[in-house]
């Protein structure tokens, strides 16, 4: 299965590179779906009054590229496609597909290896390296004064009053601790180990007997009130946590038999090819370029772009940042992933009925959604002939696009998702000109005129940013087991 995706994927993109390079002479087109153009014109008179888009070459680059697949989803919805096939299916949701077997093998190779016994539960509750841990946190801001301070430190003293006199210390967190995460679970860090905390919380925390509550400990970021539960309080939940540090342990073992049986090379070219493809992910899935060998294969730079493409956009960004030890390392877990889904194959390790029924649930859920948004639903579009409705949804997707580019705010922004957008590239002609996006930069910015550099619109995050959320390089890509 893995197999047959990655193939198609190189033949799709490789022939529509191809289109691209034919466009290059149509200057006054930017891009093209089948017989629906967007034009430099139009294109240009579109971005030019909106001053929240920046007005660079990636930034519209980037436009071209949403109106093609906005147009690729509307075509194919005119022809009645309903893209629930299953190789459609499956093609559309790599990720969560492959994220659901190394999830199964995971289960089979570590998590079925870490059992738990009462007289472990007991051993390691005494011997106290890891901790069932409570607390209640009362802020103090870092730049208060010092009488600040200590009517904060009252109010703790207040709460330990009250836990002294039998207060229920899970039901006074969930109402009145400032750690918010931990109030929704009764004040619980859950089980730690020493080293994992601050180090002033941590001494006061492995001072406490069973059963203990300490008085108010400062840190940075306030006054804490600590309680060690007594096993009997909380062994059930101590047994999950400890063998859930087993887990972890398992995969770090697993991961370093990996790394030694697997004999990964990561050549000294690849972060610079890393970067490039962070850049374009569409001329990236076209190349052979070898990143990486392993014992038994190797990683092109096809295939990572493959992999990277199923990471959030902020993990792309923080790429360009990346030091070169870091994209190493980055290359390195990918290829981890990439040996572990086909470690699974050869065991036999797939996906479930329940697992296809629950991917083909959430995909029909998102498809629904999407034709929803662009308005290009089997009832809107009517029954006239197929030409009538092919042109009915080409101007619900302009009007769509002209909606997000000019009135973000009225109009929700989404994206067709990219292993989705790689189906409907390989089913119709499509195309977008360089010359053509040179073209509408340039006459957008003669039209705007001088003016102060613009915000960022929803589509049009700045590039090469710090992330602010989701994976970075060397981090959990969608296959998350196979890292540590």
């Amino acid at each position: 299965m893995l197999r047959r995706f990655a193939v198609c994927s190189v033949v799709v993109l490789a022939g529509c590179s191809g289109l691209r390079d034919a466009m290059s002479a149509h200057q006054d087109v930017v891009a093209r779906v089948g017989t629906q153009e967007l034009t430099v014109n139009q294109l240009a008179q579109l971005i030019a009054p909106v001053k929240q888009v920046p007005l660079r070459r990636d930034v519209v680059d980037r436009l071209a590229d949403l109106w093609v697949d906005y147009q690729l989803f509307g075509q194919a919805a005119a022809r009645g496609d309903s893209l629930m096939d299953s190789a459609t299916m499956m093609a559309a949701n790599w990720p969560a597909a492959m994220q659901r077997i190394a999830d199964r093998y995971h289960e089979a190779v570590i998590v079925s290896r870490a059992k738990v016994t009462d007289r472990q539960v007991d051993s390691a509750y005494a011997a106290g390296d890891a901790r069932w841990l409570e607390h209640i946190l009362v802020k103090v801001p870092q730049d208060t004064t010092e009488a600040l301070k200590q009517a904060k430190l009252r109010v703790a003293q207040g709460y330990l009053a009250q836990i002294r006199r039998g207060a229920d210390f899970g039901k006074l967190a969930s109402l009145k601790s400032e750690d918010q995460a931990s109030a929704r679970n009764g004040g619980s860090l859950g089980l730690v180990t020493r080293g994992s905390l601050v180090k002033v919380f941590e001494d006061a925390a492995w001072g406490l007997k069973p059963g203990q509550v300490s008085d108010p400990v400062e840190s940075p970021w306030g006054w804490h009130i600590i309680y060690r539960p007594a096993l009997a309080q909380v062994r059930d939940s101590f047994a999950v946590g400890l063998r859930g540090l087993m887990v972890a342990r398992l995969d770090s073992a697993y991961s370093d038999s990996v790394n030694h049986a697997g004999d990964i090379k990561v050549r000294s070219s690849a972060p610079a090819a890393v970067r490039l493809a962070a850049q374009n992910l569409r001329d990236a899935k076209t190349s052979g370029r070898v990143l990486a060998t392993f014992k038994g294969g190797r990683m092109t730079l096809r295939d990572f772009a493959r992999w990277l493409q199923a990471f959030p956009p902020q993990t792309r960004a923080a790429v360009g940042q990346a030091a070169d030890s870091t994209l190493v390392q980055f290359v390195r877990s990918v290829v981890r992933n990439q040996m572990m889904i086909a470690s699974a194959e050869e065991h036999h390790i797939t996906l479930t009925p329940a697992d296809r029924d629950t991917i083909r649930e959430l995909y029909g859920q998102d498809l629904e959604q999407m034709r929803e948004r662009l308005g290009v639903n089997a009832e809107s579009l009517g029954t006239d002939s197929a030409g009538r409705r092919a042109e009915v949804a080409a101007h619900r997707v302009d009007d769509y696009f002209a909606g997000i580019v000019a009135s973000p705010a009225t109009h929700p922004f989404f994206e067709i998702p990219a292993f989705l957008s790689d189906v409907l590239r390989s089913r119709t002609p499509w195309s977008i000109s360089p010359a053509g996006v040179d073209r509408a930069l340039a006459k957008a910015t003669d039209l705007r005129g001088p003016t102060a550099p613009g915000g960022f619109s929803p589509m049009t995050p700045a590039p090469g940013g710090p992330p602010v959320g989701g994976a970075q390089p060397g981090t959990n890509p969608p296959v998350k087991r196979s890292i540590q």
